[in-house]
């Protein structure tokens, strides 16, 4: 923008980055498409529906639903089963994403063994349906296959994006991931930047997704 008489935040920019799980660090994990959660005890309910989910507030009511919708958009013969929200995930990603602003919002991945998604935009009007259909939108550069084996991510096209892969997507859509929670943080030029976290993780290499 030349004009100093622009507004602030007319130009809206958007960055995603993705986090790639190693099979060989969860090899004990039954990974076949359709196959339950490992305790057996998540299932539809009522957050698989509309509405906020029991414990999401303030900015973060309608994620769980946000995730579910494009979970339930899935093409495959058993749908993806409904996640459930949790604080404690919740919790520990806000913490990350104001840990991120406060070093200056940059988009790093922390350490352990959740799945994780990350967003960073400013300008704009941000919500967690917007969030995630940004990841979601990586469907259209990929396709179907062992990640980061067989499947294809073009990566012309999710540089087009300003995204660093498909693996935002593919975490959001993994079958076996049973648990979300989302935490964000005003950066100090204005941008704000969001955390996911997914308990069982997704993107391992040489697994499906669903």
């Amino acid at each position: 923008m030349s004009s100093s008489a622009a507004p602030r935040f007319a130009v809206t920019v958007v960055f995603t980055a993705l986090l790639v799980m190693l099979a060989a660090c969860d090899d004990s994990r039954d990974r076949r498409p359709g196959g339950g959660s490992p305790d057996g005890s998540v299932g539809p309910g009522s957050d698989g529906g509309s509405g906020p989910a029991p414990g999401e507030t303030g900015r973060m009511l309608g994620m769980t639903e946000a995730h579910n919708r494009f979970r339930a958009m899935v093409d495959t013969t058993t749908p993806l089963p409904p996640l459930t929200w949790d604080t404690q995930l919740a919790a520990d990603s806000q913490a990350w994403s104001e840990q991120l602003a406060a070093m200056g919002c940059g988009l790093e991945h922390s350490t352990g063994s959740y799945g994780e998604n990350l967003y960073w935009q400013i300008g704009g009007t941000i919500t967690p349906e917007s969030v995630v259909a940004s990841w979601y939108e990586e469907i259209a550069c990929y396709t179907f296959g062992q990640f980061m084996e067989t499947d294809v991510c073009d990566m012309a096209c999710t540089d087009a994006m300003n995204s660093s892969g498909c693996g935002h997507y593919t975490q959001i859509v993994w079958r076996d991931t049973r648990r979300v929670g989302c935490g964000m943080a005003t950066c100090s030029n204005g941008a704000e930047i969001w955390t996911c976290r997914y308990d069982p993780a997704g993107n391992y290499v040489g697994e499906l997704a669903y």
